[in-house]
């Protein structure tokens, strides 16, 4: 059995799809947060100088998505079928399309312009990406279960995240606080996800922090 430190951030953000799996597969993991400070002293030994880094036998391997992949693939949050494995990727690469405008956010310092930004992309960009993941939804079970096949993926996962924790806090809405009225399969579907057990309980404790 491997031993894994996932070093991070106080942060969910992209560390949070491999706690989520790593919670789902029941694989005991050393959760290191580091503030700022232990950052400047540990950043030269992280290879790329960036965060996430997942050490897997004291052996690093950065980048999120890598990661991500990884994770998924050891743990069973990949399917079998080539086919398949790339409809999990289809998922995910649609949700990495959130990142640059997150990003936008995130950086404008000035809150009026922040404000603006927030409020033309909740109008306007964002829902129609919403829209993209649930018509990706219904092309599995017509979406009564799972983005694809019919058990958990890292697709699943990682929807969950942006929808139910990234942007809701990159907003300024509490966690869970995107309103998918007009996107009901969509909010079945993290209705759904949360309510899985161990789901439900990593949220009830992991730490609070911003996003």
């Amino acid at each position: 059995m491997s031993s894994y430190k996932l070093i991070y951030f106080d942060l969910m953000a992209r560390a949070e799809p491999v706690r989520y799996m790593f919670e789902l597969a029941g694989v005991e993991y050393e959760d290191n947060r580091v503030s700022q400070d232990q950052w400047k002293e540990i950043k030269a030994t992280t290879g790329l100088g960036q965060l996430p880094v997942l050490e897997v036998d004291g052996k690093q391997l950065p980048q999120s998505a890598a990661i991500y992949r990884y994770v998924g693939r050891v743990h069973g949050f990949y399917p079998s079928d080539a086919c398949e494995c790339a409809k999990v990727d289809v998922v995910t690469e649609t949700v990495s399309e959130f990142d640059p405008d997150l990003g936008k956010i995130f950086i404008e310092s000035d809150q009026a312009k922040k404000a603006d930004l927030i409020k033309t992309l909740s109008a306007e960009k964002f829902p129609k990406r919403f829209s993209i993941l649930e018509k990706l939804l219904l092309k599995n079970n017509e979406g009564k279960q799972w983005f694809v096949g019919d058990k958990i993926s890292l697709a699943d996962v990682q929807v969950f995240c942006i929808l139910h924790d990234l942007i809701p806090a990159v907003i300024g809405l509490g966690l869970g606080g995107l309103d998918l009225k007009d996107h009901p399969h969509l909010a079945a579907f993290l209705d759904r996800f949360k309510s899985e057990e161990k789901i439900s309980q990593w949220i009830k404790k992991r730490p609070v922090t911003s996003f």
